[in-house]
């Protein structure tokens, strides 16, 4: 998504967006729920003939896991994503972008047609740590470096499983990972042995790990 906002081609970013300089969190905001829909594509296997671009024959039919609102059709799905770069003027560049709604490809949630809408919070500095003990963690978090969970009153933990994570240059999966977080946005407490960052905004304090 990054790189579409910024404009770079197809294939062209993996070692730039690579989680050696670049850092992302995720926060759950409003929560989706899943639904599956089972969608008619057009075979496109070669040989290729006009018949099957006129999708004459039968179609490929593929299942898709679709997220849509929890609560009702008319709220959205409400993620807030953290950025670093150690490139300072494209982090510098990103934050114009989303702030003026300049974007070179319209940002998406998946296919080109579940188009999502970017809204600028702010720039804060945050405080890098090693935690020695629980603490409530905000963002989805790596089962890599979870050492203990805490049950939640009223909560659930959900896993997302095998998530990729991290490219080579020439777009091999380079890391994959498993995600942990609460299904309603609420926080997880967890000890987790790597670095977490502690920053505030305008709607409170946010502890989170970087994916």
């Amino acid at each position: 998504m990054v790189a579409g906002i910024l404009g770079y081609d197809r294939d062209s970013y993996y070692d730039l967006f690579s989680s050696d300089r670049c850092k992302v969190a995720l926060r759950i905001i409003n929560p989706p729920r899943r639904i599956t829909h089972t969608l008619n594509y057009l075979m496109t296997d070669e040989p290729l003939t006009i018949k099957k671009l006129r999708g004459i024959g039968p179609p490929a039919q593929i299942h898709v896991e679709i997220l849509v609102p929890s609560d009702d059709l008319t709220s959205r799905i409400r993620y807030r994503i953290f950025f670093a770069h150690e490139d300072k003027s494209l982090q510098e560049e990103v934050a114009k972008r989303i702030m003026r709604k300049k974007f070179c490809y319209p940002p998406s949630l998946g296919t080109a047609n579940f188009t999502a809408d970017l809204n600028y919070v702010d720039t804060v500095d945050a405080e890098i740590f090693k935690p020695n003990h629980e603490i409530d963690i905000h963002t989805v978090v790596p089962i890599s470096v979870v050492k203990q969970v805490s049950p939640i009153e009223g909560g659930k933990i959900y896993l997302e499983e095998l998530v990729p994570a991290d490219f080579t240059a020439k777009r091999l999966l380079r890391r994959k990972e498993t995600y942990i977080y609460e299904g309603t946005g609420k926080a997880v407490r967890a000890l987790v042995d790597c670095e977490v960052f502690k920053c505030h905004l305008k709607d409170g304090e946010v502890v989170g790990v970087f994916m």
